[in-house]
This record gives C-alpha cells, structure tokens and sequence, in this order.
C-alpha cells in the first residue's frame, strides 16, 4: 500500500518525491520560482511536491501518479492532472474522475490556469497551488490576452445515465469504463482531425476545422457505442451529442459564441443514441460521406432567441472519413 506522505510507486528520483514543506527551499520550475502542490496527508503533515518540466504532474489515488492520495476514497486512481502550458501552470480533469475537480469552489472543466493561493479539491482533499513568482506577478486578465475569430464546428457528448452506471459497477469498475469511452471518443475526435477543448464530467467539447470531420466523428462514437453495448456481458452505454458550426472568437484555447451554446444546447435535447445538428451543420455536409439528415423542424433552444432548425443524424450508415 502506498504510504500517506503520498509517494507514488514510480522513481521519486525521476518524478519528484512530494516533500514535507521547507519554505527555505523553493526549486524553480518553468511555470514560476518555487511552483508546487502542498497539502496535508492523514497524519496533519505539510507534503510539497515541486513542479517541474513541462509535466504532466498526475494526480489520483493510485500509486503509479505522482501526487498520491491514498487515504481518499473519494479520489478517483487518476483524477487531475497539472501541466506548464506556455510558461503557466495549468490543472486539467478531463472527465475520468467520478467526481469532478474544483478550483477555488468552482468545478473545473476541461483546464484552468493556476495561480498562486488557488486551492484544489480533489475528493475531499485540498491542494494549495504555491508560486513564489506568482506573488510578484499582476494576474492577468481576458483583457489582456489575444483574441481570435474563426470558424468552426462543435460537438458536444453526454454519456447518458452516469449516475446510475457508477450504483450498478461501484467507483473503480465505473471509473475504468468511463477512462476506456472517453478513449474512444477522443480516438474518433482525433481521426477527423478534431480537438479537444474541455472536459464536461459526463461529457466532451470537441471543436473541428470540417463540418464533415465533426459529424463522420460523431457517427463513429455512436458506432462504437453500439458496438460496445453488443457485446455479451458489456454494460449498456448510450450517448447523445449536439453539433453546431459558424464564427467564434477564441481565448486562450476556449471558444466563446453562439454556435457553442447552440451545440450544447442540442447535446442537452437530444435523446440517448441521437446527435441533433444545427441547419447550418446540415447544409454545410450535404450528403457527404453518406450523412443522412431527419428534419425536427424549428425548436426553442434555452438561450437562443430564435428557434433553430433541428435536423436528426442518421449515423448508422455514415461512412468515417479519416481525414476530412
């Protein structure tokens, strides 16, 4: 069993063993002066583990991650992750936690940057986020970082009926099967040439350069689904995702506009095994690679002032792209 001071089971000379907190040693790391994770085990003794490299820094209860919570049962084996993105510390869950990551309070979704004083609870244990540089640096604001305008398309996932799937497997069994969907769905994103933007618990936000790309994407992970749920003894998974395309603004490496609302939107309408795309989805695909469309005609979408033509994939017999 893992020891409470949180060491996990790989070489702490390569990973960086967390250390009782000494606030004359401050190593540097590329993410600021004396970057590190501190928090208390069991016993009421102050861990530091150092932050360096570009990472990732991985955190969980289980004893091959590098920040070790042993004593959490609330922690899922691999729960959060830290990374250096652009010179920054950044804390990212990517939706196989069985009960989120809060920063501050806030549950996270997807990533956020750190910033020194931030508190991280994982299950019931909280990391403080210490930089010495940090204190001598102004925080910066969405002001004072770039903007950009594109197009693109969005899709939204939701594996329908977690709750109910982590009652019937229990926490570890649950978790290892929401680690092997997310794999799969990510596998599609990336086969059509999409990206990860955010975790959301239950679910993903994946933008895409091609309205072809996105919806041959979403096809596959129904596929996948269905293939799964096929299977003698597999556990009965269903998913619904949302997809709509048009002109966002992006900040670092989010997106913010109406067609990523209306593409959540429709995630939330939609039904399990159905993807509801937005009119423009559809008449920017056409019928390509096989795509077939169902019209549901005009619906009210939270939100959004006007109601939006909805139309039904019918994925079945959608042919993948791979490289849109």
């Amino acid at each position: 069993m893992a020891d409470p001071g949180g060491q996990g089971g790989r070489s702490r000379a390569q990973h960086g063993q967390p250390q009782t907190a000494n606030p004359e040693a401050a190593p540097a790391g590329p993410g600021g002066v004396g970057a590190a994770l501190e928090y208390r085990d069991t016993s009421g003794v102050l861990h530091r583990h150092p932050l360096e490299g570009d990472g990732p820094v991985t955190i969980g209860r289980g004893t091959e991650v590098d920040v070790s919570l042993p004593w959490d049962p609330n922690v899922s084996s691999l729960h959060a992750e830290a990374r250096c993105v652009g010179g920054h510390w950044v804390i990212t869950d990517e939706g196989i936690s069985r009960n989120g990551t809060f920063v501050n309070g806030d549950r996270l979704s997807g990533r956020r940057r750190m910033r020194h004083g931030d508190a991280i609870r994982v299950g019931h244990t909280t990391l403080a986020f210490a930089d010495a540089k940090g204190r001598r640096r102004e925080s910066s604001t969405v002001v004072d970082t770039e903007r950009s305008i594109s197009t693109r398309t969005f899709v939204f996932t939701d594996l329908v009926g977690s709750t109910e799937l982590m009652a019937r497997l229990g926490d570890d069994a649950a978790d290892r099967l929401r680690e092997e969907h997310f794999a799969a769905l990510r596998e599609a994103c990336s086969l059509h040439r999409g990206e990860q933007v955010k975790s959301m618990g239950d679910g993903l936000m994946l933008a895409f350069t091609s309205a072809l790309g996105a919806v041959s994407a979403a096809a596959v992970m129904h596929q996948r689904t269905a293939a799964h749920r096929a299977k003698p003894g597999e556990e009965p998974l269903a998913l619904r995702i949302g997809v709509s395309s048009g002109e966002v603004s992006s900040v670092e490496g989010d997106y913010f506009g109406t067609p990523v609302v209306v593409a959540k939107r429709l995630c939330d309408r939609a039904g399990p095994g159905q993807t509801l795309v937005s009119d423009v989805v559809r008449w920017l695909v056409g019928t390509r690679g096989g795509c077939r469309f169902t019209s549901l005609g005009p619906v009210r979408l939270k939100g959004i002032a006007e109601p939006v033509s909805v139309f039904e994939l019918d994925w079945y017999d959608v042919i993948p792209t791979g490289d849109p």
